[in-house]
């Protein structure tokens, strides 16, 4: 919220969890907007199917790739979980068969 400039917005994608002072929204003339990808395989599925495919050939050609904050072993599961919970990482956590 500090980061955010006055009259900017906000773009919640899925639920990170927290919460949002209002007034500091009002202050600023700033204002918050949500996205969740489930809400629209649900409500437009040809839609979510097109921008999946999408993403699958971005992915193919190596456009996008995910960023890996870690790979632990899955005999190490407690020590991901760990990552993950405490909001370490700055990426996937990949655990490793």
């Amino acid at each position: 919220m500090r980061a955010l400039a006055p009259g900017g917005r906000l773009v919640a994608f899925s639920s990170g969890g927290g919460t949002i002072d209002a007034y500091e929204l009002l202050v600023r003339g700033a204002s918050v907007i949500g996205f969740q990808v489930a809400a629209i395989a649900r409500g437009e599925p040809e839609v979510y199917a097109r921008w999946l495919d999408e993403l699958w050939e971005l992915h193919r050609d190596r456009t996008l790739r995910p960023r890996v904050s870690a790979e632990i072993p899955l005999a190490e599961a407690a020590r991901a979980h760990e990552l993950v919970e405490s909001r370490r990482n700055l990426g996937k956590v990949v655990l490793i068969p």
